[in-house]
């Protein structure tokens, strides 16, 4: 979800500044990892470790409208294999996407919702499925706030935004 914000940042970033009015629409592909452990995420056997590596395509979209609101997109899937401190392999999934947008009342302050998903399956005991659907609020540069409707598995602290078993 990290990588969500900064992308998002870069992409407002852009239209704020007045360079489009829509800007975006093309994907991204880039390398993707993680490693994750029974200490941060408390549906994993104790002592586990797991470590994956993939690849991910995001796509950014922003618009704004004749009334100066601007509405930003994301969809990012990522996808690889791991393997667990005993040898076990796995294939992960993640997908997030989120829409949100200002409004001429509160220019720069953006609302909208976030869906996020990330499974882990193989023949090993780290099997995972976590996921949410959260209203979010965000300026994209100081505050990223979470309201969850749904979570599932522990994906992450919705306090602190701390990853638990939701690595990526």
């Amino acid at each position: 979800m990290k990588r969500i914000a900064i992308a998002a940042v870069a992409l407002v970033t852009l239209v704020l500044a007045g360079s489009a009015a829509a800007a975006g629409g093309k994907p991204t592909t880039f390398d993707t990892g993680f490693t994750l452990t029974s200490e941060t995420c408390p549906n994993l056997p104790p002592g586990t470790t797991v470590t994956g590596t993939g690849v991910g395509t995001s796509v950014d979209r922003a618009v704004t409208d004749q009334n100066g609101v601007t509405t930003v997109m994301n969809t990012t899937h990522e996808f690889g294999t791991a393997t667990d401190q005993d040898g076990n392999t796995y294939v992960f999934q993640y997908a997030n996407s989120f829409r949100v947008s200002d409004s001429a009342a509160n220019p720069g302050v953006f609302n909208g919702q976030m869906t996020d998903h990330f499974s882990l399956s193989g023949p090993g005991p780290a099997t995972l499925s976590n996921g949410f659907v959260a209203n979010i609020s965000t300026d994209f540069f100081s505050f990223f706030t979470f309201d969850p409707i749904a979570s599932h598995g522990d994906p992450l602290d919705f306090a602190t935004g701390e990853e638990l078993c939701d690595p990526l």
